[in-house]
């Protein structure tokens, strides 16, 4: 008897624990859910729809929010600036149907967009008052082929295209074209395949895509130095190691990625700036990125195309990493001002 009522009493126990952590994690669960709301109503910013700033098109290539203005930040502090679109799709005040053949163009990805800095910073703003010429920057988070679409569109749009700035950033334009697929169709692809990716990564991209509350606290503990490396560490945040796109030697890679340059710049008077990758003069690849640099640069000139290359340019001025945010590949103000001052002098010599 006294066997049996052990075993009744550590069945009552038992079933009282798990009834009570029942409750703790469908209350936890409500709390967590009415925060959310909670954060989403208070902090439209942290709210995950606000956090893509591109959509796909049905003609395959991206473009801003039409007509609408966003908060662009970074968790770990580095800017935090209001970026507006107009009604076109870009990050440009002017109307594509006011541009002459006099004007200036300006393609390019999140760079030659300005992400992170404000709009009167980049370098197609600082070019126009340069110049005393109208510039207008049709620039989005692409590649080659997309900015060929960009251009295309902002054509239809209305604009008179003649001068074009061609800004290819060479960490991340560099692929191999003969796939024939768009950005578009190659972001679907990695969606696809997202299950590959590691445990940590999916489950912060999930969190990242429909959270607030993840996100704000994001937001809250980065700004933490202690508490970002600590995360870091654990895989919940990517520091500018994991955020850097390392490049590898490829000649067809290299060769692809000029041909697709060239049916782009050949149609318009162009200028090719080179936007060089901050993994020049940091990290352990330093050697490698040498080399894809200066093989696709010799690519470029070898077929006849107008080069600006920021390198020299960066490396000649002392500090070239300083041209970029601390814990993020873009530029800041500084690299726009020295893009703007190396193509103004490409401008008056030719």
């Amino acid at each position: 008897m006294n066997e049996q009522a052990r075993k009744v009493k550590k069945q009552r126990v038992l079933k009282g624990l798990f009834g009570k952590l029942a409750l703790l994690a469908l209350s936890t669960g409500i709390c967590l859910l009415l925060l959310e709301f909670i954060v989403r109503a208070l902090f439209p910013f942290f709210n995950p729809q606000a956090q893509i700033p591109v959509y796909a098109t049905q003609d395959n290539f991206f473009l801003g929010p039409i007509s609408r203005q966003i908060r662009q930040a970074t968790p770990k502090g580095d800017y935090d600036v209001t970026v507006s679109f107009n009604q076109y799709g870009f990050r440009d005040t002017k109307d594509l149907r006011d541009s002459s053949g006099r004007d200036v163009f300006v393609v390019g990805d999140s760079f030659s967009a300005g992400w992170g800095v404000e709009e009167t910073q980049r370098y197609s703003n600082l070019l126009e008052a340069k110049l005393g010429r109208r510039v207008f920057n049709i620039s989005i988070p692409e590649d080659i082929r997309g900015y060929s679409k960009l251009v295309k569109y902002a054509e239809r749009g209305g604009a008179t295209i003649r001068s074009l700035v061609i800004g290819v950033c060479m960490e991340n334009d560099l692929r191999d074209y003969r796939d024939g697929k768009s950005s578009v169709e190659l972001f679907k692809d990695q969606q696809y395949l997202k299950s590959s990716f590691p445990l940590v990564d999916r489950m912060r991209a999930w969190f990242w895509s429909h959270s607030a509350l993840y996100i704000g606290a994001s937001y809250t503990l980065q700004k933490n130095a202690t508490l970002r490396r600590l995360l870091e560490r654990f895989g919940l945040a990517r520091n500018i190691d994991r955020l850097t796109t390392k490049n590898v030697f490829n000649e067809q890679v290299l060769e692809s990625s000029r041909d697709e340059l060239v049916k782009l710049a050949t149609n318009y008077d162009s200028v090719i700036l080179i936007i060089p990758s901050r993994a020049l003069w940091f990290g352990d690849n330093q050697a490698g990125e040498r080399k894809v640099h200066e093989r696709f640069v010799q690519l470029l000139c070898q077929s006849g195309l107008s080069v600006v290359d920021l390198r020299s340019a960066l490396e000649e001025k002392g500090n070239p990493i300083g041209n970029y945010f601390t814990t993020d590949p873009h530029w800041n103000p500084t690299g726009h001002l020295n893009a703007a001052e190396e193509l103004s002098k490409r401008f008056q010599t030719h």
